[in-house]
């Protein structure tokens, strides 16, 4: 038993508050929580740490009358957490009280502040289910009055989350160099390529999810006006030019004269590498190939960091795809490869040049079919080195795998191949790979 003035010390409270909670006594540390909020509310951030766990725990099995108490409890500390510890992942707090609110049935536009204000901050501290929910009420509050504040939300969304995968894939890339070299990675290293695994495909799902939200506004017809109108405000704005050039590349509005002045205002306002491989673009569309392919190596000779060399060259690769230049895509998607070797998007792009030139490789179908050998092998690259691209890289793989050839075809082939041989594919592919 503890005396009266030993349960008003704050210490002493907040240590029962962490003990029920780890032994799952709810209704004690519920009260502890609330003497916490109402008498100590500065002595630690932890308070707010494993009051949110706490308040998470006991919605799951609150019966609709607990669940309004819990409710007014969760109201009361989120408001003390914010006005105790403002600075203390603010993203996260705002966050996780959206998240609470919507569990209890709170206001939606309450909820819709909090993510607002979580996402201002940073936008990957939302979780998955979050980020989608925050984003769907932006497009279905303003698709209709303010469609440049949805491209904005967009695009500030996915450029967090490409730098967050960034981080994590470089952290996979170093562990996974370690198992190449025959290295055995340690319990806590195998933890963290797992979590970065899981993370880095979460957030990658994340993005796909919101382009498939985009796809209904983020078309030629939607963009060309409301670039058209805004350009003259934006033209020396260098963050809007280059995200208007990327949708309308993005979404094949480059025929548009308007694309033409976007990117030769980009030029002129920031004459970079980039800047340059998109100007080469262009000279392409008037027929100057050499000139533009000349234009292309000078431009990537020029950029010295290999994750912006990378992009660059994914993105040269990406025109001459776009211009049915396959043999030339591949080239150049290769040297983004080497530029970064985790470049899950550069290999996927290889393997479906190579399973399109299917039909065009090869004398016989046996011949034919050990392109997809190639095709597959690229994809599942993608997989393992991009989590991010995972679930789309390996339904690919999986896809390709379906069209190898089969057994019989490997038995009764003309070159008296077995399995397990090398075989390298015909026309401008040109891989050595092995026979199924």
């Amino acid at each position: 038993m503890f005396t009266a003035q030993a349960q008003d010390d704050p210490s002493l409270r907040y240590n029962m508050l962490k003990t029920d909670y780890k032994t799952k006594n709810y209704d004690s540390a519920l009260k502890n929580l609330e003497w916490c909020l109402d008498n100590s509310p500065k002595l630690t951030a932890n308070i707010y740490k494993y009051g949110g766990n706490l308040l998470d725990d006991v919605l799951k099995e609150a019966t609709p009358e607990k669940k309004a108490k819990i409710a007014a409890l969760g109201k009361k500390m989120y408001e003390k957490r914010f006005e105790n510890y403002p600075d203390e992942d603010p993203a996260k707090a705002h966050s996780d009280y959206a998240d609470f609110l919507k569990e209890v049935g709170g206001d939606k536009e309450e909820i819709f502040k909090n993510y607002d204000e979580a996402f201002k901050v940073d936008p990957t501290k939302l979780g998955v289910g979050s980020i989608i929910s925050y984003f769907t009420t932006v497009i279905d509050k303003y698709k209709d009055t303010d469609l440049q504040l949805v491209f904005n939300t967009y695009d500030a969304t996915v450029e967090a989350i490409d730098a967050k995968v960034e981080g994590y894939l470089d952290n996979i890339q170093k562990l996974h160099a370690k198992e190449d070299e025959g290295q055995t990675l340690i319990s806590s290293e195998k933890r963290k390529l797992h979590a970065y695994t899981v993370n880095s495909k979460a957030l990658g799902q994340v993005e796909a999810i919101l382009d498939q939200k985009m796809e209904e506004i983020s078309t030629c017809e939607y963009l060309i006006p409301l670039y058209t109108e805004e350009f003259e405000a934006n033209k020396t704005n260098k963050v809007w030019v280059t995200r208007a050039i990327n949708r309308m590349f993005k979404k094949d509005c480059t025929e548009d004269p308007l694309y033409a002045s976007l990117v030769e205002q980009y030029q002129e306002i920031d004459p970079s590498p980039e800047a340059s491989v998109l100007y080469a673009g262009l000279l392409m569309d008037k027929g100057e190939t050499e000139k533009a392919i000349s234009f292309f190596d000078k431009a990537i000779s020029q950029e010295t960091d290999p994750a912006k060399k990378a992009k660059n060259l994914y993105k040269v690769a990406d025109i001459f795809k776009k211009r049915g230049q396959n043999a030339k895509a591949v080239s150049y998607a290769k040297k983004a490869i080497a530029a970064k070797s985790n470049f899950g998007r550069a290999y996927t792009m290889i393997a479906t040049l190579y399973a399109d030139g299917v039909n065009n490789c090869g004398t016989d179908e046996f011949e034919k079919r050990m392109v997809y050998v190639a095709a597959k092998t690229y994809a599942l690259k993608a997989a393992r080195v991009d989590p991010s691209i995972g679930v789309y890289a390996s339904k690919l793989g999986k896809a390709y795998a379906a069209n190898e050839p089969s057994k019989k075809l490997v038995f009764n082939n003309e070159l008296g191949l077995k399995s397990g041989d090398s075989y390298t594919i015909k026309c401008w592919i040109n891989e050595t790979v092995r026979v199924p």
